[in-house]
């Protein structure tokens, strides 16, 4: 997985810098759901294009995107440099994000379980609705408790610039 992000970083810096490739193939980047991956940028990118941003999205700090899987299924992140051109187009996949996730079935309905050590409620699209409202709820409870925060909405500080 490093090495393809090697080559991914490598990839964007040429696309970046203007090298024109002919016929080259859109480079593919695997990003775990709840998980985020950097690329490294040869500059400051002028936008972010995110085909659907509910199956992944981009922070950008500088020269540096962090790429973060929201939920599964395919799209596309294209950049533009300042005057709009062009430089890079990567195809995103947003994969399961660990294979220690266990799915259990009960009566049709599914539950989805992360088992580490021990295994601890968590959610996934398609789980059953009552089981996903609960356990989000409670997601949700425990961030406000740790957080301090009402909305479980906590800031992280800004960033250099």
């Amino acid at each position: 997985m490093i090495r393809d992000l090697s080559k991914l970083i490598f990839s964007a810096a040429v696309l970046y810098a203007g090298a024109q490739f002919a016929h080259a193939e859109t480079p593919k980047l695997r990003i775990p759901v709840d998980e985020s991956q950097i690329l490294q940028l040869a500059a400051t990118p002028g936008a972010i294009i995110i085909g659907n941003p509910s199956i992944a999205d981009v922070s950008i700090q500088g020269q540096k995107l962090f790429i973060h899987g929201r939920t599964f299924g395919q799209t596309n992140l294209t950049i533009l440099d300042l005057q709009g051109n062009q430089v890079a187009t990567f195809h995103l996949v947003s994969v399961a994000a660990t294979d220690d996730s266990v799915a259990v079935f009960k009566s049709g309905n599914r539950s989805t379980y992360n088992c580490l050590q021990d295994c601890e409620a968590t959610v996934k699209v398609g789980d059953e609705i009552l089981y996903f409202k609960t356990t989000e709820e409670q997601i949700k409870k425990k961030s406000e408790l740790a957080t301090g925060s009402e909305t479980s909405e906590a800031k992280a500080p800004e960033a250099p610039q």
